[in-house]
């Protein structure tokens, strides 16, 4: 790419008569400018303030197509393409498939770099290859991007990209890559591809069945494995899997994703149950019957190991009454002198109310979330009903 020729045409278009997220795009030449350029630091500012104007918190706008010429010339010359073709993956998930709007132009024009982008899912370098595969599933175009996507799938040995293409593939064909989602969850797989199937089959409307349930056991903790990973909302797989099989709202999947939540909290390992408190709370905001569901099985691990009852305070909270179980080892922890204490009575106001009595008139100047819990909330947190 010839830098000056490149800088002439960025100057020449209208920029200044387009907007984006900020108003005017008139300075998005001059990040263009500084991206494309040798200045590292300059470089990655330059990044940073597009992803705030022209994708701004997942929101594309009539700068936006414009832009995306440029960005795709950039990683053609291999230019900090993975950085770019990252961006061009946002912007073409951002977009939308038909009509006049902001959003249907970024998704065309990302989707007019296709070549560029399945040229890059061979490149050397690992997170380009990465970045390129997502970034051309992003744009929907199954008929042209599947066949290329899939190729390389089958020949791919890095983990991590070998995971973004294959949930590219079922983002692109959920049905057709069934059989593939299915086919990567055995144990001669990653730990990084296995999760990425076992989200795959969820999305492409597998029923869920014991092999799913051990797999996803036997890979917890989970979180690290999607570090890095272009998709954000499958950022957390445990709490994907779970709130996806309750959204199905089938007594099958219920069962399945309570299954699958019991057995995590009661692992016994301190980083396995935080991945299944988390995904607990959110499986509460989603189901009716998840405070009765989830009250025994985390009741037990708190039985089982009481020190681990600080990970799950808010969750006993969230339960309520249903987790009154837990009542005698949440008056022990309130029976202390510490911060613990507090947050231990808050939880147990929640839990058992009764129990609780006794330890409120003790310095409640030092307990301020019990005394809120106890005003049901008044002080400024609301009570969790």
């Amino acid at each position: 790419m010839d830098p000056s020729r490149f800088s002439a045409e960025v100057d020449a278009h209208p920029w200044a008569s387009l907007t984006h997220a900020y108003g005017s795009a008139a300075d998005v030449p001059d990040c263009l400018r500084a991206l494309a350029g040798d200045d590292d630091e300059k470089a990655e500012e330059a990044l940073s303030e597009l992803y705030g104007s022209i994708l701004h918190q997942g929101s594309v706008y009539e700068a936006t197509a414009h832009a995306v010429p440029f960005l795709a010339r950039m990683a053609a010359a291999g230019i900090r393409a993975a950085d770019v073709l990252a961006l061009l993956g946002g912007i073409a998930e951002n977009g939308a498939d038909h009509g006049d709007s902001d959003e249907a132009a970024a998704r065309r024009a990302v989707t007019a770099e296709l070549p560029l982008l399945l040229a890059s899912v061979k490149a050397g370098d690992s997170g380009v290859r990465q970045a390129a595969a997502w970034a051309a599933a992003m744009t929907g175009a199954t008929d042209e991007a599947y066949g290329v996507l899939r190729d390389r799938f089958a020949v791919e040995t890095d983990p991590r990209v070998r995971a973004e293409l294959l949930g590219g593939l079922v983002h692109l064909d959920p049905e057709g890559s069934r059989a593939l989602a299915a086919g990567a969850l055995g144990p001669d797989e990653p730990a990084e591809v296995r999760v990425a199937a076992l989200m795959g089959c969820v999305d492409a409307g597998a029923d869920w069945g014991p092999e799913h349930h051990d797999a996803m056991l036997a890979l917890l903790p989970a979180d690290h494995l999607v570090a890095g990973r272009m998709d954000l909302d499958r950022n957390e797989p445990l709490q994907y899997v779970v709130s996806s099989l309750l959204l199905r709202d089938t007594p099958a999947d219920r069962d399945g994703a309570y299954a699958l939540l019991g057995a995590a909290l009661l692992t016994g390992r301190p980083e396995v149950l935080a991945e299944a408190a988390w995904a607990s709370e959110s499986a509460v905001q989603i189901s009716r019957s998840a405070r009765e569901r989830l009250a025994g099985p985390l009741c037990e691990a708190v039985r089982r190991d009481p020190e681990s009852t600080e990970a799950v305070l808010s969750l006993l909270r969230l339960l309520g009454g249903h987790a009154a179980q837990a009542g005698p080892v949440l008056a022990e922890l309130a029976a202390r002198d510490d911060d613990l204490a507090d947050r231990a009575l808050a939880a147990l106001v929640d839990v058992d109310p009764e129990k609780a009595v006794p330890f409120l008139s003790r310095d409640l100047a030092r307990r301020p979330r019990a005394l809120d819990a106890a005003c049901g909330g008044l002080l400024g947190t609301p009570r969790v009903p």
